[in-house]
């Protein structure tokens, strides 16, 4: 230690977690998973990887999530997975396999959104499939609402919003701080407000999720 500041040889030291923090938070994690966040979906097709489950909330009806979803939720920057039911609406979020999902992201559903295999939500992102209140009755909620559907392999960038009734085709991505109003094809890069196609991708050289649990599983029987 010099003038009070610990000095470390490498990052690796500074990320290193003391054994009783280690043991604190697997603890934490463990008793918040089974006595309150798994009873909140309606489906849960495997045990979900969560880092910083405190700082997730899912509320509503009809929340669906497939198997191997990680969940990376920072300190100070809460993730929301929200279903609604009123006004004769009623929402459901369906989130498929191998899914990962950031810090600070908003699903909102008063219709549906659908999370398609392997896709990728980065910080931030915000989907929403209804405009949440009419647009002349403001008193009224919740106003128009169309489903949202991202196909396998989406990969949704930071502080990007993805809006009421749009398709984003099978392995594209949404720019950072984009704003989806229309639907985008498959295999493409689309950035701006509006987005717009910037950029076509060749779906041959494209590794998704699913590539890498493939790969643990057979490293897993080799080693057997």
């Amino acid at each position: 230690m010099a003038n009070g500041i610990p000095q470390f040889d490498a990052m690796d030291d500074f990320l290193k977690p003391t054994f009783l923090g280690s043991i604190v938070f697997l603890t934490r994690t463990y008793l918040t998973y089974h006595l309150s966040f798994k009873k909140k979906f309606a489906h849960i097709g495997g045990t979900p990887r969560t880092w910083g489950i405190q700082n997730i909330d899912v509320f509503g009806p009809n929340i669906r999530i497939g198997k191997n979803c990680v969940f990376a939720a920072g300190r100070g920057d809460r993730t929301t997975i929200t279903t609604f039911r009123m006004n004769g609406h009623e929402g459901a979020i369906d989130i498929g396999d191998n899914v990962l999902l950031m810090s600070g992201i908003r699903l909102s559903s008063a219709s549906k959104i659908q999370v398609g295999d392997d896709c990728m939500l980065a910080n931030r992102c915000y989907l929403t499939d209804a405009d949440w209140h009419d647009i002349y009755d403001r008193t009224q909620p919740v106003g128009r609402t169309a489903p949202i559907i991202l196909e396998k392999g989406v990969w949704i960038g930071d502080s990007a919003i993805v809006c009421k009734g749009v398709r984003v085709g099978e392995n594209s991505i949404v720019g950072a701080g984009a704003v989806v109003r229309r639907d985008i094809p498959s295999n493409v890069i689309a950035v701006g407000n509006p987005a717009k196609v910037v950029k076509k991708l060749d779906p041959k050289k494209v590794v998704l999720m699913s590539d890498l649990y493939r790969r643990i599983d057979e490293w897993k029987r080799r080693g057997r």
